[in-house]
């Protein structure tokens, strides 16, 4: 009596996914799917319960404060004013982060102190909001005469 020893050929039958592929097309359904979420609001303008957006830094920055200080010569050229070499302040410290219009009005009232009766310091300055920068200080008008 002969014995017949079947060998695998690891063929499945027709019609049949093998578990590496239902695992390929898995993945790339949910690759799908977390691509399609932000690309649908973001390029299409789609928005959808089923579809997760995606905004990058929704809170970062809201409120901080961007500035920039200048100082008029006599001659009319406006100069940049270095706030942390005028008040001699760590350039990683407290100065460094100016949080709101209350902190900005004492940075100003600091600088003019310190350069004195007559300085005529421009400030520049915006607030970060979430529909993007909103001028809070522009430079037309000498900040120490207010």
């Amino acid at each position: 009596m002969a014995d017949i020893i079947s060998i695998g050929t690891g063929t499945e039958p027709a019609g049949r996914l093998s578990a590496g592929r239902l695992r390929l097309v898995a993945f790339t359904a949910i690759a799908a799917f977390m691509i399609a979420g932000p690309a649908a609001e973001q390029i299409f303008g789609v928005q959808s319960p089923w579809l997760r957006s995606w905004t990058m830094f929704s809170a970062i920055g809201l409120g901080v404060i961007d500035a920039s200080f200048e100082t008029r010569r006599p001659d009319g050229a406006l100069v940049p004013l270095d706030r942390f070499e005028m008040l001699g302040a760590p350039r990683n410290g407290k100065l460094k982060w100016i949080q709101n219009r209350d902190e900005l009005a004492s940075v100003i009232k600091r600088l003019c102190t310190v350069a004195g009766q007559g300085a005529d310091i421009r400030v520049r300055a915006r607030l970060g909001t979430r529909s993007g920068w909103q001028t809070i200080h522009t430079d037309a008008e000498n900040a120490c005469a207010e």
